[in-house]
């Protein structure tokens, strides 16, 4: 059976069986245990954070089929093929399904978001969790059922930053697992977590790719090959979102002027920094500053 692009009333149906929901759904959790169904070739049109709290069962995400036990966290991203199949007696898991627009509907900017979302599809999405760890993102999906279940007041609102913090959390393991590997995939990893680091350090005074590169004692070629395999994202677009997100902050909670940010921003004149902010944002400085 093949299905393509299924929403989250669809996936529903087809693994508790019960009848689809006539009600839009932008997030949920789904508990789990041995009864439910396998499924195959299924592509779904929103994102799935799988933990798997005992037993364990087959998962095919992509290209990549592993096995998912107790402790285990994989992230599928939308429009990927999933399956689980061969699952034990004893599975037992927790599936939180969320549309990525209903996240980007929060305060994070979509630029950072689109980044937390995409994972690369050269490796397989899954890693173990130290105790630690799972108990902290079992709780997380825990208290986003409660929240749903419960509809207490701004439940969305509590669920969305539970959301962003499993989010960052499993990019953090990701990074952290890469980090450690010898392969040559994740030799490109190490190098786009150097490129991050020297981002955030350098933002205000380095612009250009070929300038991070020189630091990394890399060909601007490498880099941007290691940060668009891992991020979907340009080199150059991260160096600029950083300096947006900065600019963003400073124009929000300081008091300080368009010039001083600028300078501050390390532009030579409040004009260079309104094209840029302009170009990437559609408003100007000014206009985001005073924004309703």
């Amino acid at each position: 059976m093949t299905l393509k692009f299924l929403e989250i009333e669809d996936f529903l149906k087809i693994t508790t069986g019960k009848p689809k929901s006539t009600v839009e759904v932008d997030f949920c959790v789904l508990t789990t245990d041995h009864k439910m169904l396998s499924f195959d070739a299924v592509t779904l049109n929103f994102q799935t954070v799988f933990l798997c709290t005992a037993g364990n069962c087959t998962t095919t995400v992509g290209q990549h089929r592993f096995l998912t036990s107790s402790h285990s966290l994989s992230v599928i991203p939308a429009h990927t093929s999933f399956s689980i199949s061969d699952i034990s007696k004893d599975f037992k898991a927790f599936l939180l399904l969320f549309k990525p627009d209903f996240l980007k509907k929060g305060f994070v900017k979509t630029e950072i978001m689109d980044e937390l979302l995409y994972i690369s599809p050269e490796y397989a999405s899954i890693f173990d969790l130290n105790t630690a760890d799972f108990s902290d993102t079992l709780y997380k999906i825990t208290k986003i059922k409660e929240e749903n279940d419960q509809q207490s007041p701004f439940c969305t609102e509590v669920s969305r930053l539970y959301i962003l913090q499993i989010l960052y959390d499993y990019n953090r393991v990701c990074e952290l697992c890469l980090i450690n590997s010898d392969k040559l995939i994740n030799r490109q990893y190490q190098v786009l977590y150097q490129f991050r680091k020297l981002t955030d350090k350098h933002f205000s005074t380095l612009k250009t790719v070929k300038e991070y590169a020189g630091l990394m004692n890399l060909s601007a070629k490498y880099l941007s090959e290691c940060v668009k395999n891992h991020t979907g994202t340009a080199a150059l677009s991260l160096i600029q979102n950083r300096i947006i997100l900065e600019a963003e902050q400073l124009l929000n909670y300081s008091t300080l002027s368009i010039k001083s940010i600028s300078y501050q921003l390390g532009f030579t004149s409040a004009a260079s920094f309104s094209r840029f902010f302009k170009g990437l944002k559609g408003v100007s400085p000014v206009e985001f500053r005073t924004k309703p």
